[in-house]
């Protein structure tokens, strides 16, 4: 199982058992469940925060999980990928080095004032928790969405964290607040992929259906055949069968598109 699988499986896992024994979940429990994997301390702590923040150690816990998806695309394709956001993260990690590094002691002061409504604040922290997005998204890569849209959206949560900051009690609960929403974010939008990809194999498999059928009514028939005989005989709708012939630019020879019943 590749690394990024395990993530999204382990992460799952200890939702499930969290929610069976209704105990919260702890560092430890993290530490192990990820054994396999190479997360340093602070990527540890930042899945805690996650879990805290979302209930994920209380019974009625909503959140929501990324499946594992099937490995897909040929190896060239892959690796093109992989350089893609090899790229891009090279350039990203340059653009964050310009940024001065926050201590956690100032960025604790930033919290505070920031809960407090300071917008300077709030700013000043987008840029503090920007390498964050930058790990959570590392360990959604390679589950069908480009690092540059995990850490788009991921930015987009940030900034919308700091919209809902001030209903926050104390600094602690504000980070984690914000962890979490990156967290969430980067989740939605690998799951709306994964969504968005089976809807598209379903139609693939539909058309790939009424190109066949199309195919063996017009070998039988010696002609041409038209889209309306042809939904006739089989009960596909009109509509659908004119959006997979205009999705193919009207090359489906098997139709006479200029034929009118």
């Amino acid at each position: 199982m590749k690394q990024e699988e395990l993530f999204a499986e382990q992460l799952k896992e200890l939702r499930e058992m969290s929610e069976l024994s209704g105990e919260e979940i702890t560092i430890d429990d993290i530490r192990v469940a990820f054994d396999e994997m190479d997360l340093d301390d602070d990527q540890l702590q930042m899945i805690l925060n996650y879990f805290k923040s979302t209930t994920a150690g209380s019974s009625d816990s909503t959140a929501r999980s990324v499946k594992p998806v099937k490995d897909s695309g040929t190896k060239e394709e892959k690796e093109e990928n992989n350089s893609e956001d090899s790229r891009f993260l090279q350039m990203y990690y340059a653009d964050l080095k310009k940024n001065r590094k926050i201590s956690e002691s100032e960025q604790r002061v930033l919290y505070m004032s920031a809960m407090n409504g300071d917008r300077n604040a709030k700013e000043q922290l987008i840029v503090a928790n920007l390498p964050m997005v930058v790990d959570f998204a590392k360990l959604y890569k390679g589950q069908g969405v480009p690092m540059e849209d995990l850490i788009g959206e991921g930015n987009v949560a940030l900034a919308m964290a700091m919209d809902v900051i001030e209903s926050e009690e104390n600094p602690d609960d504000a980070k984690q607040m914000v962890a979490a929403m990156v967290m969430r974010a980067m989740e939605e939008l690998v799951n709306d992929d994964l969504q968005s990809a089976e809807a598209f194999s379903v139609w693939a498999d539909r058309a790939n259906e009424i190109l066949e059928k199309a195919r063996n009514m017009s070998e039988e028939l010696l002609r041409k055949i038209t889209v309306d005989e042809f939904c006739r005989e089989t009960g596909f709708e009109k509509d659908y069968v004119m959006d997979v012939i205009e999705v193919t630019g009207g090359k489906i020879e098997f139709f006479d598109m200029g034929k009118k019943e």
